[in-house]
């Protein structure tokens, strides 16, 4: 099964001291997916949540990164870092549970019995 951030906006501050551009918020998405998944053959299995994480000022001026310099793994790791509750082991533990769920129902929603 195979994990992933996606990473859908960046909401920044235009200035904050001598520093433009500082990200103060990441809306973000998490996915798992099993290995044989293709949603263009409907096979295979997918679930994904979605959240937005509030940042602090950069606590240390001197390793901040412009915006312009930084990367998809530079935003994975505050995420890893700053999401805790959930932390990212419990949503990806939310999200196993809920392919589990796929593969193995225990509800289903069924047809109206006088409905022809």
């Amino acid at each position: 099964m195979k994990y992933n951030w996606i990473i859908s906006s960046l909401d920044s501050k235009l200035v904050e001291e001598n520093l433009v551009d500082v990200v103060i918020n990441i809306h973000w998405r998490r996915s798992l997916e099993t290995n044989d998944y293709d949603p263009e053959t409907n096979t295979g299995y997918y679930a994904d949540v979605y959240g937005s994480l509030p940042l602090p000022g950069p606590a240390d001026p001197d390793n901040f990164i412009p915006y312009a310099d930084l990367t998809k793994l530079d935003v994975e790791n505050w995420l890893n870092e700053n999401l805790t509750n959930p932390t990212p082991a419990e949503i990806d533990q939310q999200l196993a549970a809920n392919i589990e769920l796929q593969k193995n129902p225990v509800e289903e929603t069924l047809p109206l019995p006088w409905a022809e």
